[in-house]
């Protein structure tokens, strides 16, 4: 079996999942079973060229144009969708790509800091719009994509895969039953041998590495919170290892490349989080703990355990095999969206709350004004959010 028998098979399990979760979304004119969904890409770098990997594999989808600043990247980016027919147009400028083409949605896959600057007005020219997470990397920026997306023709999804993650799915529905009492507490830690390095190093760009990639797991709890803001948050970070990239003196507030977060929710419940690099392999990893009053759930692995003499070991879904599991889904999902007019799984106000999680947690850590480390309690309202 070959992965593209593999993916459109995803592509079916995903869109019979969404018929019975998604509600009415867009107001834009459903397509046909067989009519083809026609896209465009903003941002072709490493992420925006996985994503076109997964595309081609989706039934009746055409990208129809490639913009990013890069000529290389353009270039790379139209060979992995050399097979559509006419070829994907190819543009530097994306305003000039959106008043030309004619599309039935966007993908934004930029850096992290120019999420707001391509997303808001893709929102603006009625599309929909898939864009990566986090949503942006400051809490004004934020707002505006809220409220462009809240008064938007087309939908917003935020790509945050794991909310369409089989066994993610399974497991966190299994928690929002009740059918293991009341959630007393939440643990996690994504931990890597990697160096921190590139645009991830400026935060003005990426809001550093617990907002550009650890969102990931802030969105999961947020999930299991029923996407309920938490009340307070403590944290503590640090760099470990100096930044070796040439640029680094040009950038006035790096990353950290430690950090330990505490999250505080109504009703008590409090969620532990680890985000390190550097690390031996043997201390790596990612995992997602969910403590309730019969036992837990290891989200990652969809297992369920009882408290002793509670009952047996019990699994809910698909285990997933790696971080990127979901992506195909979500991309799936978002063309099944536009064809039958629904709404996301994850959207402008899920990723509002798992974002701000992200950089709440680096506020309490670090003082912009003293560029240090210095932990301290930040409240959900000290954010300042407008939405």
């Amino acid at each position: 079996m070959t992965n593209k028998d593999v993916n459109r098979r995803s592509f079916i399990q995903t869109t019979s999942i969404g018929a019975s979760v998604i509600a009415a979304g867009s107001a834009r004119n459903v397509l046909g079973a067989n009519d083809e969904v026609v896209l465009g890409i903003i941002g072709t770098g490493g992420r925006g060229q996985s994503l076109l990997k997964r595309i081609t594999n989706i039934p009746n989808v055409r990208i129809a144009c490639i913009c990013d600043l890069r000529e290389n990247r353009r270039e790379q980016a139209a060979v992995i969708c050399e097979d559509y027919n006419p070829k994907p147009k190819l543009y530097s400028e994306f305003r000039d790509m959106l008043d030309k083409e004619k599309l039935d949605g966007c993908i934004v896959a930029t850096e992290v800091g120019n999420h707001a600057h391509c997303v808001v007005p893709v929102l603006e020219t009625g599309l929909n719009c898939f864009s990566e997470k986090p949503m942006d990397c400051t809490v004004e920026k934020v707002d505006r994509i809220v409220k462009a997306a809240r008064k938007a023709k087309g939908f917003y999804q935020v790509g945050f895969q794991r909310r369409y993650n089989p066994g993610f799915m399974k497991s966190i529905e299994h928690i929002h039953n009740g059918e293991m009492g009341k959630i007393t507490f939440l643990q996690g830690q994504w931990q890597w041998t990697w160096s921190v390095g590139g645009w991830v190093l400026d935060v003005d760009m990426s809001g550093g590495e617990l907002a550009e990639q650890a969102c990931h797991h802030m969105d999961v709890m947020n999930w299991v919170m029923n996407n309920t803001p938490p009340v307070r948050c403590a944290a503590m970070g640090a760099i470990t290892v100096p930044h070796t990239e040439p640029y680094e003196q040009k950038i006035e507030h790096l990353s950290e490349d430690h950090s330990a977060v505490m999250f505080e929710f109504p009703g008590g419940v409090t969620f532990s989080y680890t985000h390190l690099f550097y690390c031996c392999e043997q201390f790596c990893g990612e995992k997602l703990w969910v403590y309730t009053e019969k036992g837990g759930v290891d989200l990652p692995q969809a297992m369920k355990y009882p408290r002793a003499g509670m009952g047996d070991p019990e699994r809910l879904g698909p285990e997933s095999p790696d971080w990127d599991h979901g992506t195909y889904e979500e991309l799936a999902a978002f063309v099944d969206q536009i064809r039958n007019n629904k709404k996301p799984l994850s959207d402008q106000e899920t990723g509002r709350v798992s974002t701000l999680m992200s950089l709440m947690g680096r506020k309490a850590m670090y003082k912009r004004k003293t560029k240090s480390f210095e932990p301290t309690v930040v409240t959900w309202e000290e954010l300042g959010s407008t939405t």
